[in-house]
């Protein structure tokens, strides 16, 4: 999900996911958003964090790394 607004937060979406998947928020900052996704799924399934500041853009290697972590190796 690539949300396109925060406000209003596309919350329906979010809702749509199934409950044996797990959600990681990749930002280009300090976790703005995250709190926003963890709302939106209201505790309906996991929400890893993943950010980086200063203009550093996440390379898809490190998102699939994390990814991999977030899911024990898997």
């Amino acid at each position: 999900i690539r949300p396109q607004t925060l406000w209003p937060f596309p919350v329906a979406p979010f809702g749509e996911i199934d409950t044996g998947c797990q959600v990681i928020c990749v930002e280009m900052s300090e976790g703005q958003m995250v709190d926003d996704v963890r709302l939106a799924v209201n505790g309906k399934v996991a929400v890893s964090f993943l950010g980086r500041s200063g203009g550093m853009i996440p390379a898809p290697a490190d998102i699939a790394n994390f990814a991999k972590k977030v899911l024990g190796g898997r």
